[in-house]
């Protein structure tokens, strides 16, 4: 998709707010919407912590950070599909293309339900060699084995719900998103509740709650389908049978996101096997309090500034708004570090109160992951830039860029960092290499942010004075 098959900005659709309103009220109105959601879920998973730490003793805990890889699998999948699906139906929508925008968007459905209905399958049908190549230990396997099945039930809804909710931003409904967020956290963290103190079901039944939590976003599909709702995309019939030149482009551009959960993996295993041979169980039950719980509520900020940034960015470059690009990208870049700053701030000036509330009572772990806390956190919103601009960049159409800026925070820098470091410094050098890692990739991203700039800057030029071209 080259830029100069992108419509003038004179065409542009009057009636959506996308290419009309300033790009910065339109950043935060679907940044901070999208906010709200994603605060339930942090709340959910704050409460799933205590709930599960309380009521699942060491067994359940131990089946649980067996399944995590299939939780994280799912995000991936539905972060990637749905900013795949999305980010097509958005270009193709700024382009004045609407009868494009509803295949993209149809065609992203069927192909992402049959996709993900063939992955649950596969799991449930092999769930017992995928649990032992998860790492489940005999008397762990039963369990887990068991947990598998239960979750692949509600996994294509979770996939599918994801795909939804991004689609509802692009259609200018980021409400819909909001709500099935807000809606499925209270009704997840209640049936866990339920589950585990009242009917002492044990920690298969849990499978139920992380399908839940997700899967719930589903119910958007009722926007979707029917005469109501949606005036531009609904779910069709004739799209079950699959166009592959879509299905291609939707899986180009939903790649980035699906990378950068693989890195994020790839880092967490290296960290985990070096404050092991440094620092032993106590460092490793350190990072999983700083990882599981700190980090990733800065990140679900960070995450609902893509989401602001991913449908703006998307329509504009369809419509050819280049000025309007360049604005976002000043604006989204400069507010989304601010934030992350001050988040950042706030949880190293109250990291031991935060700390000891996920570690039971254990003094020493919780002294441990407070003063690590605050290492962790010096350069952590230096380094998550890297995820705005690959975001931007999938936005736009610049697959290459995306991908490199989805793996370069942790490939790149992090891994490398902790490798050499804790080598040189023993745990120390582990603890120390992710804010070296982030000022790396911040500098790393610097560059692609004032080439972009840039860029934009001389197409602008090119569009108002097209005699010097």
């Amino acid at each position: 998709m080259s830029e100069t098959n992108q419509a003038p900005a004179a065409a542009v659709d009057t009636s959506r707010e996308l290419g009309t309103k300033p790009v910065g009220q339109l950043f935060l109105k679907y940044s901070l919407i999208t906010l709200v959601g994603m605060a339930a879920q942090i709340i959910m998973v704050i409460l799933e912590g205590i709930i599960m730490g309380n009521g699942l003793g060491a067994h359940g805990l131990a089946v649980i950070s067996i399944i995590m890889s299939i939780e994280t699998l799912n995000l991936a999948l539905g972060g990637a599909l749905g900013f795949g699906v999305s980010t097509l139906a958005g270009v193709r929508l700024g382009n004045g293309d609407k009868e494009g925008a509803a295949k993209a968007f149809s065609q992203g459905f069927w192909f992402s339900a049959y996709f993900i209905v063939a992955v649950s399958v596969l799991f449930a049908v092999f769930a017992p060699q995928l649990a032992g190549f998860l790492g489940a230990t005999p008397d762990l396997m039963a369990d887990t084995t068991l947990f598998i099945r239960l979750f692949m039930i509600l996994y294509p809804f979770c996939i599918l719900g994801q795909m939804l909710c991004s689609m509802a931003r692009v259609d200018e409904k980021p409400g819909l998103a909001t709500w099935a967020a807000t809606g499925s956290a209270v009704l997840a963290i209640a049936y866990l509740y339920f589950a585990v103190f009242i009917m002492h079901w044990g920690v298969a039944m849990t499978a139920f709650y992380y399908g839940i939590s997700i899967g719930a976003w589903f119910l958007v599909i009722f926007y979707f389908v029917g005469k109501g709702g949606s005036k531009v995309f609904k779910v069709r019939k004739a799209d079950m049978k699959l166009d592959f030149s879509i299905v291609k482009e939707v899986v180009k551009l939903g790649l980035p996101m699906f990378l950068v959960q693989a890195a994020t993996s790839v880092y967490t295993i290296v960290v985990n096997n070096s404050l092991g041979s440094y620092g032993g169980d106590l460092n490793i039950a350190a990072f999983s309090v700083i990882n599981g719980y700190v980090v990733y509520m800065i990140t679900m900020v960070c995450t609902t500034a893509t989401y602001g940034l991913q449908p703006v960015a998307s329509y504009n470059y369809g419509a050819g708004s280049y000025k309007r690009l360049r604005k976002l990208l000043s604006f989204s870049m400069l507010t989304t570090f601010g934030a992350l700053a001050v988040c950042c701030g706030v949880f190293a000036l109250f990291s031991g109160p935060v700390c000891t509330l996920f570690c039971g009572g254990d003094v020493e772990l919780a002294a441990l992951a407070t003063s690590c806390t605050r290492i962790v956190l010096l350069g952590c919103s230096f380094g998550l830039m890297a995820q705005m601009m690959s975001t931007y960049f999938l936005s736009v159409d610049k697959i290459l860029l995306s991908n490199i800026m989805g793996v370069c925070r942790y490939l790149f820098f992090a891994i490398p960092a902790v490798l050499i470091m804790s080598r040189t410094l023993g745990i120390t050098g582990v603890w120390w290499a992710q804010p070296v890692g982030d000022i790396c990739t911040f500098l790393f991203t610097l560059i692609f942010i004032v080439y972009e700039f840039r860029r934009l800057g001389r197409i602008i030029k090119k569009e108002e004075n097209p005699l010097e071209a």
